[in-house]
């Protein structure tokens, strides 16, 4: 993942639901959504640009405790569109008893939406 044009974000879980959410810190009208896989879901804004990541059952998908997941200290995300498809790459690393946990997080889906070809890199600064 380059270091240009990167959306910084912010990162918030909900203990209670067990939801990881990232989104872009800057300023969007959301559009649509699409599923990557069970429980990962992609955000796209009114300029078809991706903005936004729901994990649901994060916990579970990291296998980690869930007061972990309050404990983001990295995250990087990277969405590749191509005529047929749509892919995510991304890495999070959270601190567990102060030592840094990464996990990764690949998906990859079609691109029956359409959207149009390009890279967007999303990360926490």
């Amino acid at each position: 993942m380059g270091e240009n044009n990167i959306q910084e974000v912010i990162c918030r879980y909900d203990i209670a639901s067990d939801i990881l959410g990232v989104k872009s810190n800057k300023k969007f009208q959301y559009c649509e959504t699409i599923e990557m896989d069970d429980d990962l879901l992609l955000d796209f804004d009114d300029d078809n640009v991706p903005v936004s990541l729901e994990i649901l059952d994060a916990s579970k998908r990291f296998n980690l405790p869930r007061e972990s997941l309050d404990n983001i200290v990295f995250f990087k995300m990277e969405v590749c569109i191509e005529d047929k498809s749509i892919s995510l790459k991304a890495v999070i690393g959270v601190l567990i008893d102060n030592v840094e946990n990464i996990q990764d997080i690949e998906s990859f889906t079609s691109n029956h939406n359409h959207y149009p070809n390009g890279v967007s890199e999303l990360a926490l600064i």
